[in-house]
């Protein structure tokens, strides 16, 4: 048999390839078919089995919508005004309100007030570095400053516990030891709080390592705070004085510390030496401090004026009010007279309120009458604090109260010598103590 050739082989590929694709395609669809056959059986026994289990196929409930109840709105009357809104403000309202307090304190407005606010600023500055309160002899010397700044309400509102603080911060790490001079006398006088004995003791002894002098005299202060007064008879003269018994350990802290130049403990001796009448004694002692302390030359101008006029001490002394059963009302406002008139002792306004406000206390009415006038007038503006007027006191001294309404009566009172405002006063810078004073006369 012949062999094909390539012309008649073609054609006969061309006939085996359509073949193939036909026969493929008979099985794809006898597959399907085979396929579809096998399922329909399957569904249909498990249609059979539900049947057979008395299972009814669940049907799908209608979905039906009912109308809301939304009430009905009732139209608006016709008169019914309307509600327009606010047109936009045009500009800010005008609300006039005080200004509000710079946390600076105050000061009193006059020609020095500036520099003196300077310098309260920069001792502010400076009492507040970064390394802590107290961490330099800079910061802490400031910081003590502040604190009898605050104490004497100098140039700024009398703020006890702020000053004892400023006294704490002072002392923290040592670097200022008058620090505890604050210390001592805010514990023995109580900045705000009640007297500690115990934590004075702490900080005289504290104090003692640098200062004796002032430790001393601080020391034999407590003791006496801690002492009532007592009223002696001298036996030249019907007269009381009221002074206070001093033992000799008591003395010997005083007349030490006078005798180390302590301008504080000189005055005091001074005092003491003019209420005994000894009045050479008393110049004496005021001359030591007199370079010192305003106060002390004060003094010692008036112990000089009585010298020059002939007069003594004796001739200057009221008559004590009558004797009064001790703790009594009447007793308290004795007390309170002699140290408001200078009788017996030389006038202290501090230890007369005391004394006036005791009485009150026990129920004096005359006490409370002079109350309410001292504090009618106390001394007004920034930096005073209201404290005490000592004009004001001058003339209450001669105030009658036993009528019903208190009449200030004529004349001369008696010779008066006056304490520093506290036992630190002199401590605190000039310019300070120029300002308090300027305030106070």
């Amino acid at each position: 048999m012949a062999r094909p050739t390539q012309q008649q082989s073609a054609p006969h590929r061309k006939v085996l390839h359509i073949r193939r694709l036909a026969l493929v395609q008979s099985l794809g669809f006898l597959l399907l078919c085979c396929a579809f056959a096998g399922g329909v059986p399957h569904a249909r026994t498990r249609s059979a089995q539900a049947a057979q289990w008395g299972i009814s196929t669940p049907q799908p409930a209608p979905l039906e919508s009912r109308p809301l109840n939304t009430p009905a709105i009732t139209p608006l009357a016709p008169d019914t005004q309307r509600i327009e809104e606010p047109p936009p403000p045009s500009a800010a309202p005008d609300i006039t309100a005080a200004p509000v307090a710079s946390s600076t304190p105050l000061i009193v407005r006059d020609s020095g007030s500036k520099a003196l606010q300077r310098e309260l600023e920069q001792l502010q500055k400076a009492a507040s570095p970064r390394s802590g309160y107290g961490s330099t002899t800079a910061a802490a010397q400031a910081a003590w400053q502040l604190g009898l700044i605050y104490l004497h309400g100098a140039g700024v509102r009398i703020d006890l516990p702020q000053a004892q603080l400023w006294f704490e911060r002072a002392a923290k790490q040592g670097r200022e030891p008058w620090a505890y001079a604050g210390l001592a006398w805010c514990a023995i006088d109580g900045c705000g709080a009640p007297a500690n004995p115990g934590e004075a003791a702490k900080a005289i002894s504290r104090l003692r390592a640098t200062y004796p002098a002032r430790a001393d005299f601080l020391a034999w202060l407590q003791a006496s705070r801690l002492k009532p007064i007592q009223v002696s008879t001298p036996a030249n003269t019907a007269n009381p004085i009221s002074v206070h018994r001093l033992t000799g350990s008591e003395r010997q802290l005083l007349e030490r510390a006078a005798a180390a130049g302590d301008t504080q403990a000189n005055i005091e001796l001074g005092i003491q030496a003019f209420a005994s009448r000894q009045m050479p004694l008393a110049e004496n002692y005021l001359r030591r401090a007199a370079s010192r302390s305003v106060v002390a030359a004060n003094n010692l101008t008036a112990v000089r004026r009585l010298e020059k006029n002939g007069l003594n001490a004796a001739n200057s002394f009221a008559a004590p009010s009558s004797a009064a059963p001790e703790g009594s009302a009447q007793a308290a406002l004795n007390m309170a007279r002699m140290y408001h008139l200078g009788q017996g002792v030389p006038a202290n306004y501090a230890e007369a309120l005391r004394f006036y406000r005791l009485a009150e206390q026990r129920g004096s009415k005359e006490a409370h009458k002079m109350i309410e006038l001292i504090f009618s007038r106390p001394l007004q503006g920034a930096g005073l604090g209201g404290g005490l007027d000592p004009a004001w006191m001058q003339q209450l001294a001669r105030a009658d109260l036993s009528q019903t309404t208190p009449v200030i009566t004529t004349g001369s009172t008696t010779a008066q010598l006056q304490r520093e405002p506290s036992p630190l006063f002199d401590l605190l810078a000039q310019p300070w103590q120029r300002r308090l004073l300027q305030i106070t006369q």
